[in-house]
């Protein structure tokens, strides 16, 4: 079972003195079972979510300008895994990007 840090919840290396990520001595800290019980689920369920904003920005900055360029930013954004947020304006991108080229292409 890995152990965690009780301080940053970085993934501890077996017999770890100190944290790698934050510095903090571990050598010092009183076993406790049901702690390291406790920030092994706590860290484990957390996830971390990115942020992509200047993608999501370009992206839709493109999907109107650039519709190719769109459609590219748009398929990026959607083959995200690790952003909920990014997946959706992928989406949003892709359907404006065409939105735009068949407008461009009707009208023009």
């Amino acid at each position: 079972m890995s152990k965690f840090c009780p301080s940053c919840g970085e993934e501890l290396v077996d017999n770890a003195k100190f944290c790698k990520n934050c510095g903090i001595n571990l050598e010092n800290l009183e076993p406790n079972r049901n702690a390291d019980q406790f920030n092994t689920q706590r860290f484990q369920s957390q996830t971390v979510e990115k942020d992509h904003t200047l993608a999501i920005v370009l992206g839709y900055a493109c999907a109107v300008l650039l519709t190719l360029v769109g459609i590219i930013f748009g398929v990026y954004l959607l083959t995200r895994k690790d952003s909920n947020r990014a997946r959706k304006h992928g989406t949003y991108i892709i359907i404006v990007s065409v939105g735009m080229f068949l407008f461009s292409a009707l009208f023009l």
